[in-house]
């Protein structure tokens, strides 16, 4: 009865008298959300594909749902990751209860790849090596990897066990251009392309950056864009 009393009250309140304080709330810079929306508060950019999102409150707080605070709306901080354990603002519709906080524990769970059987150093990675398991993002280190795009043109960086969490830095992409290659450069600038041959003076993946020189001794940087090829910005 306690919990229906007030919600009718903060109802009224909200759409009522309380419509300044709302209209205040409102024009604070940070997003404000009902508790059924508090997963809405986590930045979108963060989240994998097929990620979903649960927050709770650490410890119930006695004044949400009270005459202290009869209806509550919860904000981010600037600045704040919503993630793991951290805490969330409270601004109180119905009263004049000052702004608080309270903690929220967030989970993010999402599929991400774990390796399926030993993988030795310099193997190749395919689909048959690996498979998708659901796990807490917030509990595991930065890294994981959750497409398996990553793994083309992929070798193995280092030797890998069964149920291993596959990350970024566990994969070692296929150079397209290696040191003392002669490559392809196409020169590109304003309405123009140039092409001719060149020295590579490095190791570069797909989209790395590589040193060339060309056969006049003039040392330049360009994209690996295939195998042999490097594409030079004027």
């Amino acid at each position: 009865m306690k919990f229906h009393t007030f919600f009718n009250i903060a109802f009224q309140v909200f759409f009522g008298l309380g419509l300044t304080q709302a209209t205040a709330a409102q024009a604070d810079s940070s997003r404000w959300v009902t508790e059924a929306q508090l997963s809405e508060l986590v930045d979108p950019a963060l989240l994998p594909p097929g990620a979903s999102v649960d927050v709770k409150f650490v410890k119930a707080d006695e004044r949400i749902g009270s005459l202290q605070c009869p209806a509550a709306l919860f904000a981010n901080t600037a600045g704040n990751k919503m993630w793991g354990r951290t805490y969330v603002r409270v601004q109180c519709v119905g009263s004049d209860t000052a702004p608080f906080f309270v903690g929220v524990d967030v989970k993010v769970w999402a599929p991400v790849l774990v390796v399926k059987g030993t993988v030795q150093s310099g193997q190749t990675l395919g689909l048959n090596d690996v498979e998708f398991r659901t796990m807490d993002l917030s509990q595991l280190s930065h890294g994981w990897v959750s497409e398996l795009a990553h793994l083309n043109n992929k070798t193995a960086a280092r030797q890998l066990w069964p149920g291993t969490l596959l990350k970024h830095d566990h994969l070692r992409g296929q150079a397209l251009v290696k040191n003392g290659d002669t490559v392809k450069v196409m020169m590109k600038g304003p309405g123009f392309a140039i092409g001719g041959t060149a020295v590579a003076m490095g190791e570069a993946e797909l989209g790395e950056v590589v040193k060339i020189k060309t056969s006049q001794g003039k040392i330049l940087h360009g994209v690996a864009r295939d195998a042999l090829l490097v594409e030079v910005s004027l």
